[in-house]
């Protein structure tokens, strides 16, 4: 918990919420959605007026993948920006059809939709949405494990190469890290 603050009024308030989805025909869904708001009124150019509360930033993202995290389609909407031209913004995003939601994908965003190719909280979404497809299809990656579907030892490895050093839980001799890739080890000689 944060301490408590000195006295303040607020001014911004942005909220991001993530969802990930199974989808009947086995691809997934990752939606993330961005909403900012000010606490209080002021003219825009191009809208004329922006009220307390009403939403400065409105815009929502859909990626499916498949069970690679291939992405199959992608959705990029912007119904509420401070300019007009925005919503036009996220035509470069079919351009991330076929890539890959893995180690690197930020990369891929950013040399995408970078700069004027593309829309700043877009690509945060992208970012948030690479989150969430991860802790989604982890259950799938988990049941792997448990040895509902028996994994190679080169799959282990490379489990445990991708978490290495990822942060300060995985560090490499670190007491998280060691649990798991204990566990992994079990795994693989039972199985």
């Amino acid at each position: 918990m944060l301490t408590k603050p000195v006295k303040r009024d607020l001014q911004h308030n942005r909220t991001v919420k993530g969802e990930g989805y199974k989808r009947e025909d086995g691809l997934w869904d990752i939606e993330v959605f961005l909403v900012d708001s000010k606490t209080f009124s002021f003219e825009n150019i191009h809208r004329g007026y922006i009220s307390a509360g009403e939403p400065l930033h409105d815009m929502a993202v859909r990626l499916t993948l498949d069970d690679q995290k291939k992405i199959i389609d992608i959705e990029a909407v912007i119904g509420s920006s401070p300019y007009n031209v925005c919503p036009q913004a996220v035509k470069n995003c079919q351009k991330l059809k076929g890539e890959f939601v893995v180690s690197g994908f930020n990369r891929i965003v950013v040399k995408t939709l970078g700069a004027e190719k593309g829309c700043r909280h877009i690509s945060d979404l992208l970012a948030h949405a690479a989150t969430i497809a991860y802790q989604t299809l982890w259950k799938e990656k988990t049941a792997e494990i448990k040895g509902q579907n028996k994994i190679s030892l080169e799959e282990a490895k490379a489990i445990g190469k991708k978490f290495e050093n990822s942060c300060y839980a995985f560090k490499k001799d670190g007491e998280v890290f060691n649990q798991y890739k204990e566990i992994l080890i079990n795994k693989i000689k039972k199985g």
